[in-house]
């Protein structure tokens, strides 16, 4: 059963990281094909919060099973202090910067955000949250590493 459940755990971080990497290519996409950034905006939105979601998912199922796993000891493993990483920016990203982000969308109608005078503000707090986005990657892939 212990085994079962590693490599569940494995399957699970794969899945989640790899998702994490194929939405940078996506976003890429939509806003190079979408003519309105304002549409590619607000679908990369929904789809950055699909993630979020199966992202956190993930981490709890892989912190509960490694707690079944390996009990307290667990805490000491460098596994759960990047799922714990990772799991905080996600938590930032998603109830700190994107609502931020969300305010500024709204006060800019009917214009869209970077027409207004809130493009400034926009462009900076999306720059913060694309970086933590990165770091949130390349936290993953060292989660790939050790998990394995």
């Amino acid at each position: 059963m212990s085994n079962f459940l590693r490599n569940l755990n494995i399957i699970i971080a794969t899945l989640w990281i790899g998702g994490l990497w194929a939405m940078l290519m996506v976003t890429t996409i939509l806003f190079d094909k979408i003519p309105s950034s304002y549409i590619a905006g607000n679908l990369a939105g929904d789809m950055f919060q699909f993630m979020n979601y199966f992202g956190l998912a993930s981490a709890l199922f892989i912190v509960m099973t490694s707690f079944k796993l390996n009990g307290f000891k667990f805490l000491r493993h460098a596994t759960f202090w990047l799922i714990f990483l990772i799991s905080c920016l996600i938590l930032l990203n998603y109830f700190g910067i994107q609502p931020l982000l969300d305010s500024f969308k709204v006060n800019a109608l009917p214009k869209e955000v970077m027409e207004s005078v809130f493009a400034n503000r926009f462009s900076t707090w999306h720059g913060v949250a694309s970086i933590s986005y990165l770091i949130e990657c390349v936290l993953g892939l060292l989660l790939i590493i050790k998990i394995r």
